[in-house]
């Protein structure tokens, strides 16, 4: 992708106003040229006695004009940036939805935290600030030379420039470096950002081991890495500054030698002069800011680069073909082989099963045997293998995303919950009146330890949950997966953290709801798939066993070592 098309959509749309302040800051820098030419009026005419009066009408006047239109190409330029700024966070984060889960489990949420904070900025002001700057330098700059050599003395003018070329080649030759260093910068801030939030989100177990030094030290060790790309780019910026503020000093000393023996021999006013400083210091303020102009370009472009990487990972989703869709109908996998990506090591091994439409089936295994890998496939949050899972005559391909999990409950272990109220949490995104909330919550359990809260359904909770135990956040994810009714529902292990009279209460209560549509269930415990109409048995992957209860018991088989374990250990 040539990432400069990522603006191209929103300059589509918004280039005449953008446009417009460009125009008037270039009228802005052409009305500045006047400033020096009144100034050296003003002298001249002062010193001959002259009506000098006029002239400090007119650069008040040239002011006033000035002040106007910067707020004009201001409001127009920096206030594009910001709805800029609005555009690629909101596609940044529209695409984040859609790319391909395997890239948050390798690359973690950091990198696309720091490309919606620092990298969005940094292309913000590029193309804020930064045509700013460089129209300042082109126009102001080439401008004032041509006014300077034409109309005061051009050998001096040509006098005055040489030291500024050094300034201009100097910038020149730094980009390249400031552009890659800037990236690893980023790069060094993704990483800590990511360090930073896997930490505080994982305080609970740092202080129950006592870990606090050492998660410290590795904090420190990254923090240090960034500090290193920082100094290293702060270093390149310190050694370019006094190139830029010394050598426009030379400038001033050869304009003031020259000037003055120009001036003793009567080839140029006393006025001329003072036009030719002020027309020197306009060109002097955009050369001495092109560092800082490369900087911001350099700075700019990379972190465009990394958004044009980013938005470049495939979509995995596509809503764009939204629809309600009924999967009243058997679920059929057949020779099911799947990997994670980058994994050489299936998960699943020809797994092969029919799943009528109103059964309850139980999922059971050792940890790591692709029970949950299943679940994932059938939601598509990972792509299965095309032809291997059907519902009914639909090959699950064919199926619009939004429709097919909108059709299906799921559950995962981990039942993140979100900073808001209990009820928004059970409701999420649906439009469910009160008493579907409470009757959903009922059914999962979790009504008389809402109710116990001092706001009820209407507490707000911290983040993921925090504010309830493990086992109520299990039930209110519960709560939140049954609202829905949806023709399929998935629970992966989500009695871990229940104990076995809530799990029986819980399995009682949606025991008439699990008739209406397809449960499937994964445990580790056998009393909460016990009573389905199948039992899958999974080991490394591969469906070893399956049947009923009392069918699995009675052959010895993995199934019933399983069962005989939790026996002795008094889960049963």
């Amino acid at each position: 992708m040539k990432y400069t098309l990522l603006l191209q959509p929103f300059f589509a749309r918004h280039w005449p106003v953008y446009l417009l302040g460009v125009v008037v800051l270039i009228g802005v820098d052409l009305l500045q040229l006047l400033i020096p030419w009144l100034v050296g009026k003003t002298v001249d005419s002062f010193i001959q006695k002259g009506p000098f009066m006029h002239y400090l009408w007119q650069i008040l006047l040239v002011a006033g004009l000035i002040a106007m239109f910067r707020y004009v190409y201001r409001e127009c330029i920096m206030g594009t940036t910001r709805r800029l700024e609005f555009y690629l966070r909101d596609r940044l984060f529209s695409h984040a939805l859609r790319i391909p889960l395997h890239i948050y489990d390798t690359q973690g949420p950091g990198k696309i935290m720091a490309l919606t904070t620092n990298d969005i900025s940094a292309v913000r002001i590029t193309v804020g600030l930064g045509i700013i700057l460089l129209v300042d330098a082109v126009i102001m700059g080439l401008a004032s030379f041509a006014v300077m050599a034409r109309t005061i003395n051009w050998q001096l003018s040509v006098w005055a420039i040489i030291p500024l070329l050094p300034v201009i080649l100097a910038a020149t030759l730094m980009g390249k470096t400031v552009h890659e260093r800037f990236r690893g910068v980023q790069e060094k801030f993704s990483e800590l950002t990511e360090f930073a939030q896997e930490a505080f989100a994982g305080a609970k177990v740092i202080k129950g081991f006592a870990a606090e030094r050492i998660w410290l030290d590795r904090f420190a060790g990254i923090s240090a890495a960034n500090v290193s790309a920082n100094l290293s780019m702060a270093r390149l910026q310190a050694a370019y500054v006094p190139v830029t503020h010394i050598l426009p000093l030379l400038s001033y000393a050869v304009t003031l030698y020259i000037g003055g023996t120009l001036i003793m021999e009567g080839s140029i006013s006393i006025g001329d002069f003072a036009a030719f400083i002020g027309y020197l210091g306009l060109i002097l303020w955009p050369v001495m800011g092109v560092g800082y102009l490369i900087n911001t370009i350099q700075r700019g472009t990379a972190s465009l680069k990394r958004l044009g990487e980013f938005v470049d990972t495939p979509e995995y989703e596509d809503d764009s073909k939204e629809q309600t869709v009924m999967l009243q109908q058997p679920i059929v996998i057949q020779a099911l082989t799947f990997a994670y990506p980058g994994s050489d090591t299936p998960s699943l091994k020809d797994v092969n099963v029919t799943i009528p439409f109103g059964a309850r089936v139980g999922i059971v295994g050792r940890p790591g045997s692709g029970k949950s890998t299943l679940l994932k496939l059938l939601l598509r949050l990972y792509d299965p293998p095309v032809g291997a899972i059907r519902i009914g005559s639909r090959e699950i391909h064919d199926i619009e995303f939004a429709g097919l999990r909108q059709a299906i409950g799921y559950v995962p272990q981990e039942g993140t919950l979100f900073s808001k109220t209990i009820g928004e949490n059970i409701a999420f995104n649906g439009s469910y009146d009160r008493e579907q909330i409470v009757a959903a919550a009922k059914m999962a359990a979790v009504d008389e330890d809402i109710d116990g809260k001092p706001e009820g359904y209407s507490t707000v909770l911290g983040e993921k949950g925090k504010s309830l135990s493990g086992g109520q956040q299990q039930r209110v994810a519960v709560a939140r997966a049954l609202i829905k009714e949806p023709d399929i529902l998935l629970l992966d292990d989500v009695f871990s953290a229940l104990d076995y009279r809530t799990q029986a209460r819980v399995l009682s209560n949606i025991n008439n709801y699990l008739k209406k549509r397809t449960a499937i269930i994964v445990s580790q415990r056998i009393a909460a798939v016990k009573d389905a109409d199948i039992i899958l048995v999974f080991e490394q992957g591969t469906i070893v066993e399956q049947g009923t209860h009392t069918e699995l018991v009675g052959r010895k088989g993995l199934y019933f070592r399983l069962y005989e374990q939790q026996l002795v250990d008094g889960e049963e």
